[in-house]
């Protein structure tokens, strides 16, 4: 994984650390400044060129592919596009005149849709879909295969209700002719409600769903298939755990080492970064123990030194 940092002081003396990942084999590309991330993209193998602002500096990261094969890493202010800023440059340079300062109201806040795309096991987690890894509803062995083979996608989003006085999650979705689907599953009346696939439930989590066209209340939500907001949002919980609990380390040091453990890994991983906290006995599957077997091992403490 390429790692790069730069420092960009603002007219005012601000200090700026703006960092960039680079997956050498995935190609997965993350951006950050002052411990936000700004940018994140899939499969990057190309050339490419990333634009955000700091304070009202229009500021351009271009990803060079060399003939070599590698990749080489530019921090730039472009100083020609059209932005408060570069105006203000403009009327200087042409008039002469005294500093004129154009105090912009607020800053410009760039939130990139963030996402972060991993190897998926699609065809090794269809095959072992059941109730402890999906929402099935209405399947039985006579569609299963029609679905299998014949099915629509869509995103169902899910989020939890209190009905009669219990907590029961919802999950909604809409087929291609804009027809709403919507439905119920059972969950732990306890907080905060922890998914099957070991991640806890965030309202607007989203997973991909496989529909019949004719009759869309045969469908099946895997829950190992989540959409990108959704492992957006994972990420964002692995990050805040690692800072919470590791102020030891840098905020660099804590993004490198989720973004490694996953790199390896796979999105899963970070249930073991977000319940570090768990015992085995509370958690058999994501607990402290496992963290500490994942995020111990040499590669990562390699790639993230500080």
């Amino acid at each position: 994984m390429a790692q790069i940092n730069w420092i960009f002081l603002d007219d005012n003396g601000g200090r700026h650390r703006v960092g960039l990942y680079h997956g050498d084999r995935s190609g997965h590309l993350m951006i950050h400044c002052n411990m936000r991330v700004v940018q994140i993209d899939f499969s990057v193998h190309d050339s490419k060129t990333y634009s955000f602002f700091i304070e009202d500096e229009f500021i351009e990261i271009i990803v060079e592919k060399m003939k070599t094969g590698g990749f080489g890493y530019e921090f730039k202010i472009n100083k020609t596009v059209d932005t408060p800023k570069n105006r203000v440059r403009r009327i200087e340079n042409k008039q002469n005149l005294t500093k004129l300062w154009i105090f912009i109201a607020g800053f410009v806040v760039i939130i990139a849709a963030v996402f972060f795309g991993l190897r998926w096991r699609a065809n090794r987690e269809d095959q072992r879909e059941s109730a402890a890894t999906a929402i099935v509803h209405n399947v039985n062995k006579s569609n299963a295969q029609v679905l299998s083979a014949a099915g629509m996608n869509a995103v169902g989003a899910l989020h939890l209700e209190t009905l009669n006085g219990k907590q029961v999650g919802i999950y909604t979705f809409k087929t291609a002719d804009s027809v709403e689907i919507r439905g119920t599953f059972q969950v732990k009346q306890i907080e905060p409600v922890v998914l099957p696939n070991g991640f806890p439930l965030t309202a607007g989590d989203a997973f991909e769903v496989v529909y019949l066209p004719t009759d869309p209340q045969v469908h099946r939500l895997k829950f190992y298939q989540p959409a990108r907001t959704t492992v957006e949002t994972y990420i964002k919980l692995a990050l805040a755990k690692e800072i919470e609990l590791h102020p030891e380390f840098s905020t660099d040091k804590n993004l490198c080492r989720i973004l490694t453990l996953a790199e390896i890994d796979n999105w899963t991983a970070l249930a073991d970064v977000i319940h570090q906290q768990k015992s085995p006995e509370e958690n058999p599957k994501h607990n402290r123990e496992t963290y500490r077997k994942q995020i111990s091992r040499p590669m990562i403490e390699a790639k993230c030194k500080d």
